[in-house]
């Protein structure tokens, strides 16, 4: 079965569900911050606090099989003035108009920046997750690597719902205020749409890593964050930093700054917010935690 890029459905362009491909299988070196040890508390939860009022990160594992629940953090989110996502699923307009206008190349080779070897595991990618490159003639790079990592996804059967899902509509059920870093999912594309060619072609490899980890090293990686070790997580945000440099900064870095602005009006409210996020913005020596402590926030792991 192939997808073809005009046929993709409107959850298939993400990372981390914004984008998160996973790690490669090379987690080479090991990799830690002061914030973690091995006796911290299970459920991957941060209170940030300042001048006296504080709110909530949650760290959002990779995909997974099964439906995420935490009667925990569940019962937080009862307590707390709003939710922030990385994003929702509300389109402005269609999404056959966003990829026309976000995810085609003008240029006749848009993959031609890729070695011989990257184009080797990009055809690997495609064949794993059953995915006709040729359906993908003419996207940009971004877009092949968002359509394969979709596809991975699914073909390892990581349809689990996911904690921010699950939240959103536990808030949106209680009345409670739901903001995201992306207010619509036409922002994601446009983003995604202002990709240098360097970014680009970065990213796609950075998805096709992901591809070819499978199931096995995505659960891995998600049941080391959920019992409390982030090393493996931190390694592959190591090895995105020290391999796709360009890429990092758009990423990850300049994403994780733009959250401290956030954090500052979300400290002068009378009631907590959490906020949720892929868990590759909190490990790294650029993780939003690291840059909350930077900026003037006290940071303390579990609820």
């Amino acid at each position: 079965m192939t997808r073809s890029v005009s046929s993709q459905s409107k959850q298939d362009v993400t990372r981390r569900n914004f984008v998160s491909a996973g790690a490669l299988g090379l987690l080479l070196t090991s990799y830690s911050l002061p914030l973690f040890s091995a006796e911290l508390p299970r459920v991957q939860v941060w209170k940030v606090s300042k001048g006296g009022r504080a709110a909530y990160v949650l760290g959002e594992s990779l995909p997974r099989t099964v439906d995420w629940q935490d009667p925990d953090v569940q019962a937080l989110l009862t307590n707390c003035g709003r939710l922030w996502t990385e994003t929702n699923q509300t389109y402005r307009e269609s999404t056959d108009a966003l990829v026309k206008k976000f995810g085609m190349s003008a240029d006749a080779s848009p993959l031609g920046a890729l070695s011989t070897e990257q184009m080797a595991r990009l055809r690997a990618a495609a064949v794993r997750t059953q995915t006709s490159l040729g359906d993908l003639a003419g996207a940009r790079p971004w877009l092949v690597g968002a359509t394969l990592e979709d596809a991975g996804y699914r073909a390892a059967g990581l349809n689990g719902r996911s904690a921010s899902t699950t939240l959103r509509a536990q808030a949106i059920a209680g009345g409670i205020p739901v903001s995201t870093e992306f207010p619509l999912k036409d922002d994601v594309f446009a983003w995604f749409g202002e990709m240098t060619p360097d970014e680009d072609a970065q990213f796609l490899c950075y998805a096709v890593d992901g591809v070819l980890l499978g199931l096995s090293g995505s659960e891995q990686i998600s049941s080391a964050w959920a019992s409390g070790r982030p090393g493996p997580a931190a390694r592959f945000v190591e090895h995105e930093r020290r391999d796709y440099p360009a890429l990092y900064r758009k990423l990850t870095l300049a994403r994780n700054r733009s959250w401290l602005p956030r954090f500052e009006l979300m400290t002068k409210d009378a009631k907590p917010a959490l906020v949720v996020v892929g868990l590759y913005h909190l490990v790294g020596p650029d993780s939003l935690l690291v840059l909350l402590q930077q900026a003037g926030f006290t940071v303390s792991k579990g609820i």
